[in-house]
């Protein structure tokens, strides 16, 4: 049976759900009154680090972190957006090791330019 879990700090987005030895976690900065981006993710690289935030958090309510994350499916708006996103992820996560990713361009909700897809190991212990 999976446990399900809230997405905290921003309620519009997706939250996540744990099973076993993973847990799966989903991220869009979007403001749910409104359907627009948030504020604080002016830059691609900003909306990047602000997704990543809000997967940790979720991943926290499974025991587990980002260090945990094993691979993310990333949606890009636009094609041009790829490299700044890159980079704000591979910061993020440095020094490594990184989790496996797809990285795609594909229409998102509202005006949000990212939004990421996480599995994460919780292992037996958890």
């Amino acid at each position: 049976m999976a446990d399900c879990f809230e997405q905290r700090k921003h309620p519009g987005s997706a939250g996540g759900s744990a099973s076993g030895d993973f847990a799966f976690a989903s991220g869009i900065a979007i403001d749910p009154a409104t359907m627009r981006r948030v504020p604080e993710a002016g830059t691609v690289g900003e909306e990047t680090r602000v997704v990543l935030a809000l997967l940790e958090d979720q991943l926290a309510q499974a025991g587990c972190g980002l260090g945990d994350i094993v691979k993310t499916t990333c949606y890009v708006r636009e094609e041009t957006d790829r490299m700044e996103f890159v980079q704000a992820y591979r910061d993020v996560f440095a020094p490594g090791p990184y989790p496996a990713r797809c990285t795609v361009a594909l229409g998102v909700a509202g005006d949000c330019r990212v939004q990421i897809d996480a599995i994460a190991y919780r292992g037996a212990e958890s």
